[in-house]
């Protein structure tokens, strides 16, 4: 009886310091990929600052001006005649059209007489307007 409370308390205490170690090991793990991260962060920080140093460098008017200068290119804007405009998409096309039917339908009601809008009060028309009770 002695010896299987003996054999079953050693292997309790080895489950238990296995336990302990194995978190351990993952806390060390877990520790290293943090500062891989860290460091990895810290570098796209540094990039991500130099690359917009360099573009609004680059894109500042006053170089822009001073590298125009020194290649001696003339910059004058285009003339009225010069512009072209591009042919509008199919969804602009399609808004542009449901705006101007909606005109005239609306420009279609508008031009009735009086006579004929005061008849077609009291036709179909003003069942479909009708509310139900």
């Amino acid at each position: 009886m002695k010896l299987s409370k003996w054999l079953l308390s050693i292997i309790v205490a080895v489950a238990i310091s296995l336990l302990y170690v194995h978190q351990q090991v993952e806390l060390v793990k877990l520790s290293y990929s943090i500062d891989c991260k860290e460091a990895a962060l810290k570098y796209m920080l540094d990039r991500r600052a130099r690359a917009g140093y360099n573009v609004n460098n680059l894109e500042a008017p006053s170089r822009l001006e001073n590298a125009l200068l020194a290649q001696k290119i003339e910059v004058a804007y285009p003339k009225r005649a010069q512009i072209v405009k591009g042919t509008p998409s199919p969804i602009r096309m399609a808004k542009a059209g449901a705006k101007s039917a909606t005109r005239l339908r609306t420009a279609a009601v508008e031009k009735r007489s009086f006579l004929t809008g005061f008849f077609e009060f009291f036709g179909i028309g003003a069942e479909a307007f009708a509310k139900e009770k």
